[in-house]
């Protein structure tokens, strides 16, 4: 029998008991309004807090009109995942998992949240004692107990990329396979492959951005909880994400001014869930940036439609007849204007954009040279390698080998 084949409310116990193999997981459930329907946790203080804060209220409106899993933190590093549920297009109930702790409880911060908040103060000797139970988890190990609940709920499979932050109320408006932590290895290549598609102006960069987020813990800050190295990551990501805009043509006073805007941003975050957000909105930012920059006046929308979709889709089934149909052209029309604007057919075009994807997975992923032919739809492993060369210079092997070199 599977997972989904059960009734919801089953499914979610199942994951809770495999959850609770890592400790004292919560789970809660809410009606559309926030009335608590369900949970397990028998103490009820632990709702009073999140009811309390800014999460009840921002969770609930973002509820009516979005169904994507959300995380929520407040300061001090407590964090919960919520997954929606709804009827016939409408929301129904709200999961939540939590709340979870990043770092050690500091109870003195704690306290001070509690009387600013202006909870009452009968609550402080059972919060402070619920609080102990409260599992640690790393940040992306919170988004993937997210991810399974999500997947419970709803029977949708989604990544890290489609998790969405509870935001700083005043943050202002501006225009894979991971590796084991700790291989510095690793963690280089991938930083390379998110700068290098910085400097390139690619869009198709969510997927690295996860493997980023599965692999890396931050800058090893000695004497510094878990918000605060998460602020000196993002300051330090931000600073090389800054250059590499340079590099790939953004003019330095454009590059700088953002972003010093995002560094006193990432500065201000009061929680950890903001820090992320930040660098998201930051990369998503830059490489926009980068590609508006690039972008040729002289072809038209529609030829920079077809090539934005294949540098979106390189590891997709990309036929003339169906960019044909995207743009409102004819085949043979499509074809031969795509050709005069370009420079290139569309069916070099596609190898051109394959073969970049593929020298960012030889450099930044383990994956295989035939799962990298496999994935980029070259059919067979020869072909791949007789395109890479021609195009590169040199066969898949010995570029891997170049530059994973430090």
């Amino acid at each position: 029998m599977s997972l989904m084949s059960l009734p919801l409310d089953e499914r979610i116990i199942c994951l809770r008991e495999l959850l609770g193999c890592n400790g004292n997981i919560f789970t809660w459930c809410y009606d559309a309004q926030g009335n608590l329907l369900d949970t397990n946790c028998e103490e009820l203080i632990l709702n009073s807090l999140f009811s309390a804060t800014d999460c009840m209220g921002y969770m609930l409106e973002y509820g009516q009109e979005n169904t994507a899993p959300l995380v929520l933190s407040i300061p001090y590093g407590l964090m919960w995942g919520a997954v929606f549920e709804t009827a016939e297009g409408q929301l129904s109930r709200i999961h939540v998992l939590g709340p979870f702790s990043t770092t050690r409880i500091p109870f003195k911060e704690i306290h001070q949240a509690i009387f600013r908040a202006q909870m009452p103060r009968t609550w402080v000797p059972k919060l402070m004692r619920n609080l102990e139970r409260i599992p640690v988890v790393m940040v992306n190990q919170l988004f993937q107990y997210t991810l399974m609940l999500h997947y419970c709920v709803t029977g949708e499979k989604l990544s890290a990329g489609d998790i969405q932050f509870q935001p700083t109320a005043d943050l202002p408006d501006k225009e894979g396979e991971g590796a084991p932590k700790g291989d510095r290895m690793q963690t280089y290549r991938t930083e390379q492959a998110l700068l290098r598609m910085v400097r390139e102006g690619d869009l198709n960069y969510k997927s690295i951005l996860n493997q980023a987020a599965a692999i890396s813990e931050g800058v090893g800050a000695l004497n510094s909880d878990a918000l605060s190295k998460a602020k000196i990551s993002s300051v330090v990501f931000i600073s090389l994400c800054t250059r590499a805009a340079i590099e790939g043509g953004v003019s330095p006073e454009a590059a700088y001014s953002r972003g010093d805007a995002y560094i006193q941003d990432a500065m201000d975050c009061h929680t950890m869930t903001d820090t992320v957000f930040i660098n998201h909105k930051m990369y998503e930012d830059f490489i926009r940036m980068v590609r508006k920059g690039r972008t040729n006046p002289r072809v038209t929308k529609q030829i920079q439609s077809c090539c934005d979709y294949i540098e979106l889709h390189p590891e997709e089934k990309i036929t003339l007849a169906g960019l044909a149909r995207r743009v409102g052209y004819a085949d043979y029309y499509l074809s031969r204007k795509f050709k005069d604007e370009v420079g290139v057919s569309i069916n070099s075009y596609i190898k051109i954009v394959r073969i970049e994807r593929a020298k960012l997975l030889l450099t930044s992923t383990q994956l295989s040279i035939q799962e990298i032919s496999e994935r980029l739809c070259f059919g067979t492993r020869s072909f791949f390698d007789d395109t890479f060369k021609k195009i590169v210079g040199v066969a898949p092997a010995a570029y891997r080998e170049q530059h994973q070199r430090l």
